[in-house]
């Protein structure tokens, strides 16, 4: 007969380790929904939405093979339920087999089964990206983010892109296009990482028709819009208005959470020039567009302003500072403008590029028909130097001139002043003319473009021409556009020469001569001397002329998580 108390004590240890047992089993990890579909925003075809909800909280991984390619993202590193994520980065014209993995905090994981998703083809108006120099090993990582150009309107005799065909694109580092952004009603003529949640903002040149900003998200959304109130028309609905003239070229991000953009102004300014080539020729009275540089909040208040009209030489004058054509459609929707008594507005500043200097609350800005970068206090408004060829500046202008020092080469019709991590600064010196009025321009035909970096020191207002990238390592000449970037890794250089025009011997020609070609390359160059080549990528067909205004390397296509 078996011992009462002995019986109960053996229960008791059963029922014990069975709930001990039973704590230590957590439910297995298991997926309860998936679903894959087609992003329904047409504008962005070469992309997803997956949706995936789990028995418990998880992180997100997704397999993605095409047949040629097989790679592992992770669009979110957030620990959830439920996620619904897009899947970029595919190729055109393929089919896709997609897994996806949920991994718990315990470190368990579960596997979807296979999911298919195919890819429709590029338009047939796209370019096709072609690789011409790739050292592995030695690019920097990431996608390159950039907008094209088709031809523009009446610059050749023969069209064979659309007349507003403007993408956005993202390329991988073989040039292969895994994302791009084809609106219908503008053309994206600037795009840029914008912000820490993953979307973009462009810049929208939109015939007859508002123009602005626009932020999207990487899957086509519109999120906001601003427009500028002096010259809009046909305002898109949900649209920010912002009291300025214009939106153009070039923004930068501030501290505060406010952005700096560049904006315009016209001002009648009497006896002024009329022409670039004959100091004799007779003044007049005339409308002379200026840039207006502002601050503004997110909800278009517009916080404060600087104009250039008051901070450079009103009577000093560039080559191309009489160009009539680039303002002449913005402001003749402006009825405050009287051409009919002053004749079509002058491009005398045509800044086209604006860095904010955190270190001493300053903004530092390219003015290309100045041939002058500058840079501004921001609490004072007062110009603190000016780097540029000291042609024709008159005081107090000439006091703010930085002395070369050692070899400086001086830019011309500059793009895209940028910081690089050591304190200096690179420029696209596009080298159009590399003159100033009235001395002889340098002939097309021997014209070169150039990437260079800047050391300015302040205190003793000199300037050293550091680096550059140029005819002594590579002939090229990009008459218009352009932009050069530091990249962090890998400490490379990348160039864009967004905007070449040659004939079919690689010549410089004006492309209303029969046999022109425009066409547009993206270089990788070391930082060191002489530079090296280590990637480029050029978009140049036969029956086709392509153009890139700016270029951005990015972490990765899902830029906001890495």
């Amino acid at each position: 007969m078996i011992n009462s108390s002995f019986a109960l004590t053996w229960i008791k240890l059963i029922l014990v380790s069975f709930v001990i047992y039973g704590c230590g089993q957590s439910p297995q990890l298991s997926i309860n929904t998936i679903d894959l579909i087609q992003n329904p925003n047409p504008t962005v075809p070469l992309a997803a939405i997956l949706s995936i909800s789990a028995s418990e909280p998880t992180t997100l991984s997704i397999n993605i093979d095409d047949g040629e390619k097989n790679w592992v993202i992770s669009p979110s590193d957030l620990m959830q339920s439920n996620h619904e994520v897009p899947v970029l980065g595919m190729r055109s014209d393929r089919m896709h087999t997609i897994t996806a993995s949920l991994t718990n905090a315990n470190g368990n994981s579960v596997t979807s089964d296979e999911l298919f998703f195919e890819t429709p083809p590029l338009p047939e108006a796209f370019p096709t990206p072609v690789i011409n120099a790739y050292e592995e090993g030695e690019i920097e990582p990431g996608v390159t983010l950039f907008n094209i150009n088709g031809r523009w309107n009446n610059d050749y005799p023969m069209v064979s892109t659309p007349e507003n065909f403007s993408p956005a694109i993202i390329v991988d580092d073989m040039g292969e296009i895994i994302w791009y952004y084809l609106p219908e009603d503008f053309r994206v003529h600037d795009v840029r990482p914008w912000g820490s949640e993953g979307n973009l903002v462009i810049e929208v040149w939109a015939p007859a028709a508002w123009g602005g900003k626009v932020e999207i998200d990487m899957l086509g959304n519109i999120k906001r819009r601003w427009h500028f109130t002096g010259t809009a028309e046909n305002i898109a609905e949900g649209s920010i208005p912002v009291e300025t003239d214009s939106y153009h070229h070039d923004y930068s991000e501030l501290p505060n959470g406010n952005i700096l953009l560049l904006s315009s102004e016209n001002r009648v300014i009497e006896n002024w020039y009329t022409s670039e080539t004959d100091p004799n020729a007779p003044r007049a009275d005339q409308n002379v567009i200026g840039d207006v540089i502002i601050e503004m909040t997110l909800e278009g208040e517009v916080i404060r302003e600087w104009k250039i009209h008051d901070i450079l030489d009103i009577n000093r004058i560039g080559y191309n500072s009489l160009r009539k054509n680039y303002w002449a459609n913005h402001y003749q929707y402006a009825d405050y403008v009287d051409t009919e008594t002053y004749g079509p507005v002058n491009d005398w500043s045509h800044g086209n590029a604006i860095i904010y200097e955190p270190k001493d609350h300053s903004f530092i800005m390219s003015v290309p028909y100045q041939d002058a970068v500058i840079k501004v206090d921001m609490d004072t408004g007062e110009l603190v130097w000016i780097l540029g060829n000291h042609d024709n500046w008159v005081e107090p202008w000439s006091d703010k001139l930085l002395t070369p020092v050692d070899h400086v080469e001086w830019s011309y019709k500059h793009h895209a002043i940028s910081h690089t991590e050591k304190g200096t600064f690179l420029l696209f010196d596009n080298g159009v003319g590399r003159a100033s009025p009235f001395d002889e321009r340098m002939p097309l035909e021997e014209s070169y473009s150039r990437a260079v970096e800047y050391a300015v020191d302040e205190e003793n207002m000199e300037v050293r021409e550091v680096w550059d990238y140029g005819p002594e390592d590579e002939v090229f000449f990009g008459k218009y556009l352009g932009d050069v970037d530091w990249l962090p890794q890998m400490d490379n250089v990348l160039i864009n020469a967004g905007g070449r025009e040659t004939n079919s011997e690689g010549v410089n020609q004006i492309p209303q001569i029969e046999g022109t070609q425009r066409w547009a390359s993206l270089m990788e160059v070391t930082n060191d001397s002489p530079p090296k080549k280590v990637w480029e990528m050029q978009l140049k067909q036969d029956d086709s002329n392509w153009a890139i205004y700016r270029s951005e390397r990015l972490p990765s296509i899902y830029h906001w998580i890495d």
